[in-house]
C-alpha cells in the first residue's frame, strides 16, 4: 500500500463502493453503489501512508473556507433568487399564480438543502473528498492538470458503471462525468 498508494486508493474505492451491488440484487430499493467508498478509501490509505497527520490534513481541507462568506452566500442564494424571479416573471406575463398548496412544498426546501449541505452523505457527495481531496493531488504529481483530470474522469466514470447497468445513470453521462471532472479540477 505504501509503495502504490494511488492504485491502492482506486482499488479500495471501487471495492468499498461496489459491495452495494450485492445488497441491490436482494433489495432494489437500496443503492447499488455506496457513495462513501472513495472517501473511506482515502481515509484508509492516508492513515496507513501518512498516519493521523494525513487524515487530519484531508479533513481540515474539507472545511477550510477558500473565499469570503459573500461568495458562499451568492453561490447558495443565487439559484433561489433566479427561481423566485422566474416565478414572478411568469405571473407578471400572465401565468396563473402558484396555489398555497404548491407553495407549501417550499417550506421543506430549506431544511432539506441544509441537511444535504451539512450531511453530504445523504446527497452522495462523500465521494468527492476521495476523488478531489486525495486522488487528484496524487495524480497531479508529475502530470499536467488536464492529464490528471482525464485519468480521474475515466476512473470516476467507471466507478458509476453499476449505476449505469441498473439504469440510474445513463451511459451517455460518461461524457458529462468526464467534462465535469475536467471543468471542476
Amino acid at each position: 500500500m505504501k509503495r502504490y498508494p494511488i492504485i491502492t486508493f482506486f482499488v479500495l474505492a471501487y471495492a468499498l463502493s461496489w459491495w452495494g451491488v450485492i445488497l441491490y440484487t436482494i433489495n432494489h430499493d437500496l443503492p447499488p453503489v455506496a457513495s462513501f467508498g472513495p472517501f473511506l478509501a482515502a481515509l484508509v490509505v492516508l492513515a496507513i501512508t501518512h498516519g493521523k497527520a494525513g487524515v487530519l490534513g484531508l479533513l481540515k481541507r474539507m472545511v477550510r473556507w477558500r473565499v469570503g462568506p459573500a461568495w458562499y452566500a451568492a453561490a447558495l442564494g443565487l439559484p433561489v433568487a433566479i427561481t423566485l424571479c422566474a416565478m414572478l416573471l411568469n405571473v407578471l406575463l400572465g401565468a396563473q399564480a402558484p396555489s398555497a398548496a404548491e407553495l407549501g412544498g417550499w417550506s421543506g426546501l430549506l431544511p432539506t438543502f441544509f441537511i444535504l449541505l451539512l450531511i453530504p452523505g445523504f446527497g452522495g457527495a462523500w465521494e468527492e473528498p476521495g476523488w478531489r481531496g486525495y486522488a487528484l493531488p496524487q495524480l497531479q504529481t508529475g502530470r499536467s492538470a488536464l492529464f490528471a483530470s482525464l485519468i480521474l474522469g475515466v476512473l470516476i466514470a467507471g466507478w458509476h458503471l453499476p449505476l449505469m447497468v441498473v439504469g440510474q445513470v445513463h451511459y451517455s453521462d460518461i461524457v458529462t462525468i468526464m467534462g465535469a471532472v475536467v471543468v471542476f479540477n
